[in-house]
């Protein structure tokens, strides 16, 4: 069961500091993004499914972890509902 909490996502055996976007899409599709605030790897251990890192290390190119958290997502509501608080 993961939790949403106002400065970090946990399932109680994993915490992934994040912070939270709304509707930060081009194409316009409601959605709550989830910026991993590490260069670690908890929030993809958390929403393995969903977890994007395009770190290239070869060309020295480093960024943070993302979730993307669509409609049609069953955690989707309560990203949602931490994110507006």
């Amino acid at each position: 069961m993961i939790k949403f909490n106002k400065f970090h996502v946990t399932n109680g055996a994993i915490k992934a500091r994040v912070s939270y976007h709304l509707d930060n899409r081009g194409d316009k599709r409601n959605c709550v993004t989830m910026y991993a605030r590490d260069y670690t790897r908890e929030l993809g251990q958390l929403f393995a499914d969903n977890y994007q890192n395009n770190t290239d290390s070869m060309t020295d190119y480093f960024e943070t972890g993302r979730v993307v958290l669509f409609e049609d997502h069953p955690l989707y509501a309560q990203a949602r509902a931490r994110a507006e608080q």
